[in-house]
């Protein structure tokens, strides 16, 4: 099921333990991030989610006050003991979002126990996940390829 929480377009997979994020604003900037996050991170604590992708295309420059709050108040929520693997998606062309990922990551790894992978592409991010479920990879894709999306407040 595709989900637009706030400021990303969510999909998410109850039956696979998956949720998968990219952001998606109308509007320029960082508005309503740290909303969109939380939501997200309400639905991870429901113990849930195992698998998790993380597509950072399109997500403007991470500033240092949600950097901060990432660090502090977002991934400690989201580690809980279901999450198993998170794929992160890093456009090459923002090193600077990709230094920040890898600075929260340094930070928070005493309790992020789960594996984490960096890839170029969704796919094969998706391929790492679900390498041994070559149909369910095209399924999600082509689920998220879908225009369909239903806006939901957890």
């Amino acid at each position: 099921m595709i989900l637009t929480l706030t400021n990303l377009r969510t999909q998410y997979d109850p039956d696979l333990s998956f949720v998968r994020l990219q952001w998606h604003s109308a509007q320029p900037g960082m508005a309503g991030f740290q909303q969109s996050l939380n939501l997200v991170a309400c639905l991870v604590e429901q113990g849930t989610v195992q698998d998790a992708l993380i597509d950072l295309h399109g997500l403007p420059n991470i500033g240092l006050d949600d950097q901060f709050w990432l660090a502090t108040n977002w991934l400690p929520r989201v580690s809980v003991p279901a999450v198993q693997r998170a794929a992160l998606v890093l456009p090459p062309s923002n090193s600077y979002n990709q230094l920040v990922v890898e600075s929260l990551i340094r930070t928070g790894r005493h309790f992020m126990h789960y594996d984490i992978q960096f890839f170029i592409t969704s796919i094969d991010a998706l391929d790492w996940l679900f390498h041994e479920k070559p149909c369910t990879q095209e399924r999600l894709d082509t689920e998220w390829k879908e225009p369909k999306q239903v806006s939901a407040g957890l």
